[in-house]
C-alpha cells in the first residue's frame, strides 16, 4: 500500500472516531468522509471500501441500526460523488458536491425511514409527514458536512503543498 493511500485512509479512520463523542443528531463526519476518499483515493476499491469500514467499525461500537443499509448506500454513493471532483477540487465543486450529498443523504435515509420503521403510514401523506419531520435535523446534516469538507480538503491542501511527494502519487 503506498504512502497516500495510507495517509487518506488513517485520516478517514481517525476523523470518523468523531463518531464516538457525543454531538448534535446527524452532526456527523461521515458524508464529508466519504467525498473527501472518493476525491483523493486512487482506485476504485479504496474509495468505496474505506469510507464504508470507518463507518462499520465506529458502528461496532455505537450499535447498529434499522437504517443502516440506507446509510451505507449513501456513503457510496457520495464517495462515487468524490470521485467526480477528482482532479477538479475547488470551492465550487466542493460546495455543489456536499449539498448534493447532503439532500441525497436527506432523501434516501428518512424514506427508508418512512418504509421501513412504521413510524408513519406508508401513504403519501406519511412520507410528506416523515419528511417535514426530518427537516430540524438537515441543517446539522449541511453544516457538518461544510465544515468537516473544509477542514479535510483544507488539511490535505496543505499537507500536499509541505510534502510534494503526496501530489505525485
Amino acid at each position: 500500500m503506498n504512502i497516500k493511500i495510507l495517509l487518506i485512509a488513517s485520516i478517514i479512520f481517525l476523523v470518523s472516531l468523531t463518531r464516538l463523542v457525543p454531538h448534535l443528531p446527524n452532526f456527523s463526519p461521515i458524508l464529508a468522509l466519504a467525498i473527501f476518499g472518493g476525491a483523493y483515493l486512487p482506485n476504485k476499491k479504496t474509495v468505496f471500501l474505506i469510507p464504508i469500514s470507518a463507518m462499520f467499525l465506529s458502528d461496532l461500537i455505537l450499535g447498529f441500526h434499522s437504517q443502516i443499509y440506507a446509510v451505507y448506500g449513501c456513503i457510496l454513493i457520495l464517495s462515487f460523488l468524490g470521485r467526480t471532483i477528482q482532479n477538479k477540487i475547488n470551492i465550487r465543486n466542493l460546495a455543489i458536491t456536499g449539498i448534493s450529498g447532503s439532500l441525497i443523504f436527506f432523501i434516501v435515509t428518512n424514506f427508508s425511514v418512512w418504509l421501513g420503521d412504521n413510524l408513519y403510514p406508508l401513504t403519501l401523506n406519511g412520507l410528506i409527514q416523515c419528511y417535514v419531520m426530518a427537516i430540524p435535523f438537515f441543517h446539522n446534516t449541511l453544516i457538518s458536512t461544510f465544515i468537516f469538507l473544509a477542514i479535510l480538503f483544507t488539511g490535505y491542501s496543505f499537507a500536499e503543498k509541505k510534502y510534494q511527494f503526496l501530489k505525485k502519487i
